[in-house]
């Protein structure tokens, strides 16, 4: 059978018996807890830090990180079936982003052009991109494992949505401790953050996805 023909059937057949969806989610749950283990181990008890920004700027986070982590996940399964094409679905990633970059302009053009610096890198943006990235390893091993029940045909592509959903896992976890409170962090902090695993998920991924 030739290798066309293959994914189209294998596209034709329905989603297997394990559940992938429900796999991925479990995956990701534990790796997020993983995550979060850890930086309790590092950093202390989470939303210390709560008390000095307030509630409004956690939110902001968490809203952010968690809507990217629910969209990535999303078409990291779209991504792993075979034969399908993420197309303008892929775009929705998108819409986050941009509201967390429209906030920002509003910041950065309401502010004085030098505390523009201070709101976009605060005084931890090392520590925020070293610790997504880092968070984002255990749940980028959890989908990795759970891509064991899909079937991706283009690897890099599925790697590097992976990659995404997992730094956007650790984001919402590095969430609960981060003591930054404007958009424009958020926009040129915790971004890299996520896109640091979504490179190493493309640059794994032809190995470890294939099937």
């Amino acid at each position: 059978m030739r290798t066309d023909d293959l994914i189209v059937e294998l596209a034709a057949r329905p989603w297997p018996g394990t559940r992938p969806g429900l796999r991925l989610a479990f995956a990701m749950i534990l790796g997020w807890a993983v995550a979060l283990i850890g930086m309790v181990v590092a950093l202390g008890p989470p939303l210390a830090a709560v008390a000095q920004t307030g509630t409004a700027p956690l939110a902001l986070k968490l809203g952010y990180t968690v809507a990217l982590t629910l969209i990535t996940a999303a078409l990291a399964l779209a991504a792993g079936k075979p034969g399908r094409r993420l197309g303008a679905r892929s775009l929705i990633v998108l819409m986050p982003v941009a509201i967390i970059a429209a906030v920002a302009a509003l910041e950065l053009t309401s502010s004085p052009s030098n505390a523009r610096d201070s709101l976009m890198f605060g005084s931890s943006f090392n520590i925020c991109v070293a610790a997504i990235s880092i968070a984002s390893l255990p749940v980028l091993a959890g989908v990795i494992w759970a891509f064991r029940a899909l079937a991706p045909t283009r690897l890099a592509l599925a790697g590097f949505i992976a990659g995404f959903s997992a730094g956007a896992a650790g984001a919402a976890a590095y969430a609960l401790y981060c003591p930054e409170t404007t958009a424009s962090f958020l926009l040129t902090s915790y971004t890299p953050g996520m896109l640091i695993p979504a490179l190493i998920g493309a640059a794994v991924g032809p190995r470890l996805l294939r099937w």
